[in-house]
């Protein structure tokens, strides 16, 4: 787990396990290859067997996640060019100073001052934790994210990571997955807060969401606070916003 305050700082985190450290992007630059494809590249990245049935993780039980996500970045389907872009822009944000390689079967490798480094089966676990708490991914539903690979077992995976995706982002967003999340954020924060946008276009995404998430706690429990005062009967209490 990643130090709050390091996250909050906004500065690199050490990723120790491949010798690197990772640059957490600012919102201005995600927007510079678009949220879709940000959000897909993460849950590419992101990827689990956890996120299949019993069965499908059964035929898949001698094959790490990292095998079958590399499997699905050396795909030549011309349907999965997309996502394999899509996560090559990721890494590009948050390893700007290296250059990206994966047409190595068993490793990604960033190279650096003709030094390589290496993301595979051994560190690939410790690489998600790290996008999970940078990029808030464990926020279900604010992703509209979508896969388009084929072939065999790589394209019934996509499937199932697509489906999943579909579904939570239309419960959360009222069936629209055009929503930008990111903007909105910013939008409703500038108002709120009486803050620039420009001035929250250089968050990170960590510090964008933890201050969003305060900012509505804050007016929940206002609101409920302001109803008692006004004689308002049988309102739950709200959590404390300070917590």
């Amino acid at each position: 787990m990643i130090d709050k305050g390091l996250l909050d700082s906004g500065m690199d985190i050490p990723f120790p396990e491949a010798r690197v450290t990772i640059h957490p992007p600012k919102c201005k630059e995600i927007c510079l290859i678009g949220q879709e494809s940000f959000y897909m590249g993460c849950e590419l990245l992101n990827f689990s067997k956890d996120i299949l049935n019993d069965k499908d993780k059964s035929n898949l039980e001698n094959i790490s996640d990292f095998d079958i996500f590399m499997s699905i970045i050396n795909s030549r389907e011309k349907e999965g060019l997309k996502n394999k872009i899509s996560a090559k822009m990721v890494l590009s944000l948050i390893f700007p100073d290296y250059e990206i390689l994966y047409n190595d079967a068993h490793n990604l490798v960033l190279i650096k001052n003709d030094e390589k480094f290496f993301i595979n089966a051994m560190n690939y676990a410790a690489f998600k934790q790290i996008l999970v708490e940078l990029f808030c991914l464990h926020k279900d539903g604010d992703v509209p994210g979508q896969y388009n690979t084929k072939g065999n077992m790589a394209k019934k995976i996509a499937d199932k990571i697509r489906k999943g995706r579909e579904k939570a982002a239309a419960a959360k967003n009222g069936g629209d997955k055009e929503i930008n999340i990111i903007q909105r954020y910013i939008s409703i924060l500038s108002v709120g807060l009486q803050k620039s946008k420009e001035e929250l276009y250089n968050y990170t995404l960590y510090q964008l969401v933890d201050e969003y998430d305060r900012y509505i706690k804050k007016i929940n429990y206002d609101i409920t606070l302001q109803a008692k005062m006004a004689g308002a009967k049988d309102i739950k209490d709200a959590d404390n916003w300070m917590e």
